[in-house]
């Protein structure tokens, strides 16, 4: 014992020191360091990168600052897509607050591994970034996040949704391209819901056609991305008012929303809303009556209708501009909507 203490007298201050002297460095360089500058780069880059999207998109972010030591926090940040419709406003994403976990020492010499947090929409978003320079891989776990908070779902696929958002995106970058990616995809909404929180509204030809909330229940889209093509294996919701059923592919590219759909879906509307009022069985048709229903007036939607009383949609466009038409019964591509559009 004796022994030990000398010694730790003896190199005692020599480690000590030093120790002292790094641990002042770290905090002179998170008091110091240029987050006003960095916050300026992520932005520039970003909106640089989107310039050739067809659909390019604006980031902006009020604020970058420290967390403790190795994170940075950022407040009020807003991610704006162009209008759906000509004369219509921008859509805009905004997150109040988003932490990540950082090596500041690391950034400066190039090693960029980043873990993050983003608790927004009455859930958390958690995952990693990690770049080694020949490949980028990304990992994303949702929890509870409530997709009818984000006003970009509704803007993009035309219909306000309900639901809470769960799953995983993970996926394997080579040389940071998505053209090239690898990974996988699990999602699931749950409670899941059509329209506000009271109605249903959809644009015919004939005027705006208001119909009871639609209970979509769980829809769960599941895939695996091979050299840079996601393919859909499963497109699936059950449990409410409508059944859905479908597969496909998406041509992923470099900015999310440039990435090329190309999936068959079909739905069913189940008889006991299609039973629920007088409107409902005037668009989907009374279960039982052999009168045609409002729908089917359109000769491309009846034409989309197959044997087992489901209606075929291709899905093509992008991410960030879907186009749906009705197909031939069998998944063939029809040649337009005829007026019908849900809002």
């Amino acid at each position: 014992m004796e022994k030990l203490k000398a010694l730790l007298k003896r190199i005692g201050p020599k480690l000590g020191y030093p120790a002292f002297y790094l641990f002042c460095l770290v905090i002179f360089l998170a008091w110091t360091f240029p987050y006003e500058k960095v916050k300026d780069r992520v932005v520039a880059q970003f909106n640089a990168q989107q310039r050739n999207s067809a659909h390019p998109q604006e980031l902006q972010i009020d604020d970058l600052d420290s967390s403790f030591l190795t994170g940075v926090k950022m407040k009020g940040i807003r991610l704006i897509s162009p209008a759906s419709e000509p004369g219509k406003p921008p859509s805009v994403l905004s997150i109040d607050e988003a932490r990540a976990r950082i090596s500041v020492l690391g950034l400066l010499a190039g090693n960029k591994e980043v873990s993050f947090r983003v608790d927004a929409f009455d859930g958390t978003i958690d995952g990693t970034f990690e770049d080694s320079g020949k490949a980028r891989d990304i990992d994303i776990t949702f929890d509870g996040v409530d997709i009818g908070r984000i006003d970009m779902i509704a803007a993009n696929i035309g219909f306000p949704l309900e639901g809470k958002l769960f799953g995983t995106i993970t996926l394997n970058l080579p040389e940071g391209k998505a053209s090239k990616g690898n990974g996988n995809i699990a999602l699931e909404i749950r409670e899941m819901n059509a329209g506000n929180r009271k109605e249903l509204t959809i644009k015919t030809p004939m005027g705006p056609f208001t119909l009871p909330r639609l209970k979509v229940g769980t829809f769960n889209v599941n895939g695996e991305a091979k050299d840079g093509v996601l393919k859909l294996s499963k497109v699936m919701a059950s449990g409410g008012d409508v059944d859905v059923n479908g597969d496909g592919r998406i041509q992923m590219r470099e900015v999310a929303t440039d990435a090329h759909l190309d999936a068959n879906l079909k739905f069913k509307i189940n008889d006991s809303y299609r039973n629920k009022d007088d409107k409902t069985k005037l668009l989907f048709g009374a279960p039982g009556s052999k009168e045609k229903p409002m729908l089917e007036m359109d000769p491309k939607m009846s034409r989309a209708k197959t044997a087992d009383g489901f209606y075929a949609l291709r899905v093509g466009g992008t991410l960030g501009k879907p186009d749906v038409q009705p197909g031939s019964g069998g998944g063939a591509a029809g040649a337009g909507t005829g007026g019908f559009n849900f809002k």
